[in-house]
C-alpha cells in the first residue's frame, strides 16, 4: 500500500504538470539495469516483474515529488525525529513531514509508531476470580498423574 500511495502522489503531479518524466531513452535505460539487477536480487521467477526493492523505489518516487526526508536536515533541527526515523522501521509517515501532502500528525505517529505496534501484543491482567475450580482441576489432574505413575509401574 504505501508503494501504491507513493505512485499515486508521484503520477498526480506528473498529470498536473509539476513533475516532469524523463526521456524515453533514460526510462528505457533504467528499466533494463532493474531487469539485470533483479535476477540478481530475486532470482528468475515467473513474477519478477512485480518485485523490486520497495524501499530504494519509495525513496526514488519521494524524491521526484520533493516528500523525501533529509536525515541529516531533521538532525540539526529534531534529532530524535531523525534518529528514530534513522534507526526505526520505514514507515510511509516519514514521506508526509514534507512536501506535497504533508502531514502534522506525521511526527507524532513516527514517535509512537512502536506503541501501536506493541500494545497489541500485551496480554491483560486477568482480575482475581474468587472461583476455586482451576486449582481443583491443578488438583485433580496431578492426583491423576500420581495415580497412572503408581499403577503404570505394576
Amino acid at each position: 500500500m504505501p508503494v501504491v500511495e507513493m505512485q499515486a502522489r508521484w503520477v498526480s503531479r506528473v498529470f498536473k504538470g509539476l513533475c516532469h518524466l524523463p526521456s524515453q531513452s533514460v526510462m528505457e535505460e533504467e528499466v533494463n539495469e532493474n531487469k539485470k539487477n533483479q535476477v540478481k536480487w530475486f532470482g528468475l521467477t515467473y513474477d519478477e516483474v512485480l518485485k523490486t526493492e520497495w524501499l530504494v523505489y519509495l525513496d526514488t518516487l519521494a524524491s521526484f515529488i520533493g516528500a523525501k526526508p533529509s536525515v541529516l536536515g531533521l538532525l540539526c533541527t529534531d534529532p530524535k525525529l531523525a534518529l528514530t526515523i534513522f534507526f526505526g522501521p520505514c514507515t510511509p509517515y516519514q514521506y508526509r513531514l514534507g512536501g506535497p501532502g504533508s502531514w502534522q500528525g506525521a511526527r507524532q505517529a513516527i514517535l509512537t509508531q512502536w506503541d501501536r505496534v506493541i500494545k497489541p501484543t500485551r496480554t491483560r491482567v486477568p482480575a482475581g476470580s474468587s472461583s476455586s475450580f482451576p486449582s481443583l482441576l491443578v488438583v485433580l489432574g496431578f492426583l491423576l498423574l500420581l495415580a497412572a505413575v503408581i499403577f503404570g509401574f505394576k
